[in-house]
């Protein structure tokens, strides 16, 4: 996260929902509350489970379908609901589930099971086989390290994926798309007075801008990181733990 978009302290009392209330709110309420609970879950997290499968050493197509046949099975059943946040991070939880699914039930089941009669979740695997390609083999990192390190990316990309739109919606595109690249950045990719011209600003108006976008950026990281711990007293470890897993390889927006 850039020096100068360190997240403002929570309002106090003010803990937000977090994926361990998702979590819990999965194991009780109606059908369509669970099942809207858990593919908040789902789609968070579901890149980084595809990938570990992949260096585990499976196939893109194999990995599709233990992927979609993992978490179809933490829609059928409680297994989600079972897990407690003082058993640790929420992410850690889903790791050592996946890793449990592959030794105990992948091997053993065939195609005509998979799924356990649950309709497939809409995921965008095409793109994953792709992006896998392009993602940096780091021999230093292991398993668990290259985990997370795609669980940070995600969650920097979403926020910044969030952001342009907001920007595009309130007609500042142009002024988002020549921002993005500085918002990791420790030093301008091209002369402040440049970029800002190219949007009908002074210097020190395109600095603003920029200190708020990172701003933005930071308080959203701060939100969905608070998402994925117990307690409010957990996310600034959570925060530097996500900006060393960024670091390990740089934000590639």
């Amino acid at each position: 996260m850039p020096p100068d978009s360190s997240p403002p302290p929570s309002p106090r009392g003010a803990f937000p929902t977090t994926h361990w209330s998702v979590v819990q709110r999965a194991g009780a309420g109606s059908e369509s509350q669970v099942r809207a609970a858990l593919e908040t879950l789902i789609r968070q997290y579901w890149y980084p489970l595809y990938a570990f499968v992949r260096r585990e050493g499976r196939t893109h197509h194999e990995a599709e379908d233990c992927t979609q046949e993992f978490l179809a099975r933490l829609l059928a059943t409680d297994s989600v609901a079972r897990a407690r946040p003082e058993r640790g991070r929420f992410r850690t939880f889903l790791l050592a589930a996946l890793r449990n699914f592959l030794v105990n039930e992948w091997e053993r089941n065939s195609a005509a099971k998979r799924g356990g009669g649950t309709a497939p979740l809409s995921l965008q695997f095409e793109s994953a086989e792709k992006r896998f390609a392009l993602d940096p083999a780091d021999p230093a990192l292991t398993p668990d390290q290259t985990f997370d390190r795609d669980w940070a990316l995600d969650l920097a990309e979403l926020v910044v994926a969030q952001l342009r739109t907001e920007y595009a919606l309130s007609g500042r595109g142009t002024l988002f798309e020549i921002l993005a690249p500085r918002i990791w950045s420790a030093s301008d990719p091209e002369p402040s007075e440049s970029a800002a011209g190219q949007v009908g600003l002074t210097v020190q108006a395109f600095d603003v801008a920029l200190h708020r976008l990172r701003r933005r950026v930071g308080e959203r990281l701060r939100t969905l990181v608070a998402e994925t711990v117990a307690t409010e007293s957990e996310i600034e470890g959570e925060l530097r733990h996500l900006v060393t897993a960024l670091q390990s390889i740089g934000a590639r927006r």
